[in-house]
């Protein structure tokens, strides 16, 4: 390879494509691209690395000895990409979340606190905040609730 800076990881991602279907129409469809522009993909790679890569068959196209050596190391690049742009799991246990609930003095003592005392012993670093349900006719907590009913449900109305 020339330059790092000249590769572009969708590059990789064709190039694990190209080996797997061994024809440039089939790695197009597998990658939801035109065979032109997978063939022009397949240009630069041959450019990026300063081989063929592939020659063509009367089935396809046959990875050269070059790029099965590049097979293994570019599924263990695109995997380790994979893991960087995973989500975080959320763990209880290290979250420091604070959420509020809305709750009548009922539900308080029925549900929630029962909930709070649960919560403390698998998230002990999250709080919960409690307070009375909304009062539609109060144009303050109408306000509370649509800032932070949009947070969770950035679409509702």
């Amino acid at each position: 390879m020339r330059d790092l800076r000249s590769l572009d990881l969708n590059l990789l991602k064709t190039f694990d494509a190209l080996l797997q279907e061994r024809s440039v129409t089939r790695a197009a469809s597998r990658l939801s691209l035109t065979q032109p522009a997978v063939s022009g993909m397949l240009t630069r790679l041959r450019e990026s690395f300063d081989d063929p890569l592939f020659i063509r068959s009367q089935r396809g196209i046959v990875p050269t000895e070059r790029a099965l050596q590049l097979e293994q190391p570019v599924k263990r690049i695109l995997h380790e990409v994979e893991l960087l742009l995973r989500p975080a799991e959320f763990d209880p246990k290290t979250s420091t979340l604070t959420f509020t609930l809305a709750a009548t003095d009922y539900a308080l003592q029925a549900i929630v606190l029962p909930f709070i005392n649960a919560l403390r012993r698998e998230a002990p670093n999250m709080r919960v905040s409690v307070r009375p349900p909304v009062d539609a006719y109060s144009g303050e907590d109408e306000r509370w609730f649509r800032r932070n009913m949009n947070a969770l449900f950035p679409n509702a109305p």
